[in-house]
């Protein structure tokens, strides 16, 4: 997957300083952790590299911003078709993923 032009476009607003706690390493933190389980864990790649650089992509503050992870699945939504193709089923995990971040710990599915 190709996530440079999903980068520019959440770049292309992002709010808070790209070296922040929130920013771009900590994007890269999540990929690789999030890469290195899916091989135990079966999730899928491509939703998991999605979350990754979109889970904290719309935060307006590092500190508490319990909507962030709601902004992040609908800004999502506004990318799915013409920055990132993914089919109905890996939407929703993603979406669900990036909705619940903010405030849920487990699901069930190990892709979200």
């Amino acid at each position: 997957m190709e996530l440079r032009p999903i980068l520019t476009a959440i770049l292309n607003d992002y709010a808070l300083p790209l070296s922040g706690d929130h920013g771009v390493g900590h994007w890269a933190r999540v990929l690789e952790n999030g890469l290195r389980l899916t091989d135990e864990t079966g999730a899928n790649v491509e939703v998991v590299s999605l979350f990754a650089v979109l889970h904290d992509s719309r935060r307006i503050n590092e500190v508490t911003d319990p909507e962030h992870g709601p902004r992040a699945a609908e800004f999502a939504a506004e990318l799915r078709g013409s920055v990132f193709d993914l089919d109905d089923h890996k939407f929703r995990l993603l979406h669900s993923a990036c909705e619940g971040h903010s405030h849920e710990r487990n699901h069930p599915d190990a892709t979200i």
